[in-house]
């Protein structure tokens, strides 16, 4: 065998030892089982759980950080992309690509924030 799949057959061995000697040793040194009506319960700060647990939350937070993530998405594989293409004698075609891929982009998230009013409940 090679010295790569010696060495992963090694770890695979010490990883699933070490996973069962734990479980194992936690079981025979742990602390004995106790059931209690509380481990039933939800916690809730050391409070109570009262009410449902579902509410109106407002979503347009989370479009907007989407739309941030996105755009900072767009920046890097813009700047990517002309590091790659910098040296290219013909550059029509890299900046052909780049704006389309930017319109599209950007249609999107012109889709996205268009739609935005449809999702807050």
């Amino acid at each position: 065998m090679q010295a790569g799949v010696t060495t992963f057959i090694v770890f695979a061995v010490v990883v699933v030892a070490f996973g069962v000697g734990s479980l194992v040793m936690n079981r025979l040194l742990g602390a004995k089982r106790r059931r209690s009506y509380l481990q039933a319960t939800t916690y809730e700060c050391g409070e109570e759980a009262e009410g449902e647990a579902q509410i109106d939350f407002p979503t347009q937070h989370y479009t907007f950080a989407i739309v941030f993530v996105a755009v900072d998405v767009i920046g890097f594989v813009l700047a990517l992309w002309a590091l790659t293409f910098r040296s290219v004698n013909s550059a029509e075609f890299p900046v052909f690509v780049a704006v389309a891929f930017t319109a599209l982009a950007v249609a999107g998230i012109y889709y996205a924030l268009s739609g935005e009013k449809r999702w807050v409940v």
